[in-house]
C-alpha cells in the first residue's frame, strides 16, 4: 500500500499550508497545536466542532452580536418595526458582522471555509432588494445547516428558501408568467454547469417545473398549487408526468435531487472545490477523484473534501493560490493574534468597512455566481495599497479601541534571538512559515540599517520592529495561501 501523502509530523511550512487553505489563516495557537498532533487529528477535531456548532454558537461573543439571526422573518420584521426601522438593514448588517467575526475568530475554521464556499456557490447578495427580513435564512437554514451534510439536501432546501426565491425571481414565477431566471441559474451555476450542454428546452422546463414556489407576506416559504405549471417535462435525463398541481412540489424536489446526483454536477462541484482548496488550475486527475467520492457518498460534502485534504496534489500546492482581499485581512489578524476589544460589534463593523474598501465584503457579490476565486480577479494596485495600510494598522495597533493585540516582541517566539539577523529570521518564520528569499532578507536587513550580526540588545529593531512586521506581511509569501 502506498504511503499516505499526509505528513504525520508536518513541517512549519506544511502547517502554514494546511491552515492557509482549510482555515482563514494560521494563528500561533493552531500552529502550536499542530506540533503536537497530526493533520488528520486536526481534520477530525474540526469536523467535530463543525457538527457541534452548526450555526453561530462556536463563538458566543460573536453570536451575541447577531440577535436577529436566530429569528424568523416575521420576528425580524416585528423587531425592526418596533425599533422604528421596519425596512432598515440591521439584520443584514448583523449577518455581515457575524460572518466576518466567525471567519476571523471561530475555532470551527474548517466549517467556516465550507460555509464560505457554498455561500458563494449558492450566492444570494446580502442587502439586495427584498432581502430586508429574509436574507439570514439561507445562511442559517441552508448553507450552515447542510455544510457538513449532503449537497442534495442543501439544494432542495435552497429551492424552498425565501431569500433564494426572491433573489432569482422564483417567487414571482407562475404558470401564467414563467420566469426563467432561477431555472437557468440552477442548471448553469448550482448544478450541472455549462459543460453539461443542456438545451434551451431544458431551461424552460426547469423553470416550469419549479413554479408554485413562493414567499408569503410573513417572509416564509409557501407552495401554491394553483400557480404550478402542469404537463410532461424532460430535462436532461429527468422525466416526469407532472400531471397534477398538488404533486408539483414533490416532483420539483425529485428533479433537484436528480440534478444534485448528476455526474456533471459532481464534476462541476469537484472543479470548484479544487480551485478553492488547491489551485486556480487544479489537476484533472484530482478533480475526477473528488467527483467520484461525491457520487459514491451520495452527494455528501465532507468525503469529497477529504479526498482533497489527503491528496498528494494538495500537499504539493503550497502558495499556488492568491488570497482574496478579505482572506488576506483575516490572515493578518490571525497570525498577529489580534482579538476583539470590549465592544464586539465595533470591532466587527471595523472589519466590514475595511473589506468594503477593497470590494470584498462577505455575501455582497451582486451577480449570482459568487465572488471569483482566481488570482486574476484580485490583482489590483488599489487593493494592494489598502492591504499594506491594514498590515501596518494591525501591527502598530492603530485601532486599539476596537482590537487587542500582543506586543510584536512576542513574535520572536519563546527563545529570544541573539542578533538582528536572527531576529529577522525568527519573525519571517513566525509570520509566513518559512525563511524569505536571500534578496528579501537582505532588503529587510538594509531597512534596519545595520549588519545581521548586530546584537539584539543594541539593534534598531527597538525602534523599527513595528515597521518591519508589516513589511514582511506585505510580501508575496503572506499574499498567497
Amino acid at each position: 500500500m502506498a504511503a499516505s501523502p499526509v505528513p504525520t509530523k508536518p513541517t512549519a511550512a506544511q502547517r502554514f499550508h494546511l491552515l492557509s487553505r482549510f482555515s482563514f489563516g494560521a494563528t500561533p495557537g493552531t500552529l502550536n497545536w499542530l506540533t503536537r498532533y497530526t493533520p488528520i487529528n486536526w481534520w477530525d477535531s474540526q469536523v467535530t466542532l463543525g457538527r457541534r456548532y452548526p450555526n453561530y454558537g462556536a463563538h458566543s461573543r460573536i453570536a451575541a452580536a447577531g440577535p436577529l439571526l436566530t429569528k424568523s422573518p416575521a420576528q425580524v420584521r416585528a423587531a425592526l418595526k418596533a425599533s422604528g426601522h421596519e425596512y432598515g438593514w440591521e439584520m443584514m448588517d448583523q449577518l455581515t458582522a457575524v460572518t466576518l467575526g466567525l471567519q476571523a475568530f471561530s475555532p470551527a475554521q474548517l466549517f467556516e471555509t465550507v460555509v464560505d464556499f457554498f455561500a458563494n456557490h449558492l450566492n444570494v447578495a446580502n442587502h439586495a432588494d427584498g432581502q430586508t427580513w429574509i436574507r439570514h435564512t439561507i445562511d442559517r437554514d441552508v448553507i450552515r445547516k447542510y455544510a457538513f451534510g449532503t449537497f442534495s439536501d442543501m439544494l432542495v432546501a435552497s429551492a424552498r428558501n425565501p431569500a433564494m426565491l426572491r433573489y432569482l425571481n422564483l417567487a414571482e414565477s407562475t404558470k401564467r408568467l414563467v420566469n426563467e431566471n432561477y431555472g437557468r441559474e440552477l442548471l448553469e451555476l448550482h448544478t450541472v454547469g455549462l459543460g453539461a450542454r443542456y438545451s434551451e428546452s431544458d431551461v424552460k422546463n426547469s423553470a416550469r417545473l419549479l413554479t408554485g414556489r413562493g414567499v408569503d407576506d410573513n417572509g416564509s416559504y409557501v407552495y401554491r398549487p394553483s400557480d404550478h405549471w402542469t404537463g410532461k417535462v424532460k430535462i436532461l435525463g429527468f422525466t416526469a408526468d407532472n400531471a397534477g398541481p398538488g404533486d408539483g412540489q414533490a416532483v420539483g424536489d425529485a428533479y433537484l435531487r436528480y440534478l444534485a446526483g448528476h455526474p456533471a454536477t459532481a464534476s462541476h462541484l469537484a472543479q470548484k472545490l479544487c480551485v478553492r482548496y488547491v489551485s486556480d488550475n487544479p489537476p484533472a486527475a484530482l478533480v475526477a477523484r473528488v467527483a467520484q467520492a461525491y457520487l459514491a457518498g451520495h452527494t455528501a460534502i465532507l468525503p469529497a473534501l477529504k479526498v482533497i485534504y489527503t491528496s498528494a496534489e494538495f500537499w504539493a500546492s503550497k502558495r499556488q493560490k492568491l488570497r482574496r482581499p478579505t482572506e488576506n485581512l483575516l490572515a493578518t489578524l490571525r497570525i498577529l493574534d489580534v482579538n476583539m476589544g470590549r465592544d464586539t460589534r465595533a470591532a466587527l463593523d471595523t472589519l466590514r468597512w475595511m473589506t468594503a474598501s477593497m470590494g470584498n465584503v462577505p455575501l455582497e457579490w451582486a451577480p449570482p455566481n459568487g465572488y471569483p476565486d482566481v488570482s486574476a480577479a484580485w490583482r489590483s494596485s488599489s487593493t494592494l495599497l489598502r492591504l499594506w495600510e491594514y498590515h501596518r494598522g494591525f501591527a502598530q495597533n492603530w485601532w486599539k479601541d476596537q482590537f487587542a493585540a500582543p506586543a510584536n516582541t512576542t513574535l520572536y517566539g519563546p527563545a529570544k534571538p541573539a542578533t538582528s539577523g536572527a531576529a529577522i529570521a525568527a519573525l519571517t518564520q513566525r509570520l509566513v512559515g518559512n525563511p524569505l528569499r536571500p534578496g528579501d532578507m537582505a532588503a529587510l536587513q538594509k531597512f534596519l540599517g545595520e549588519p545581521a550580526s548586530t546584537p539584539l540588545a543594541g539593534s534598531n529593531l527597538r525602534w523599527y520592529l513595528d515597521h518591519l512586521v508589516p513589511l514582511i506581511l506585505d510580501g508575496p509569501d503572506h499574499a498567497r495561501r
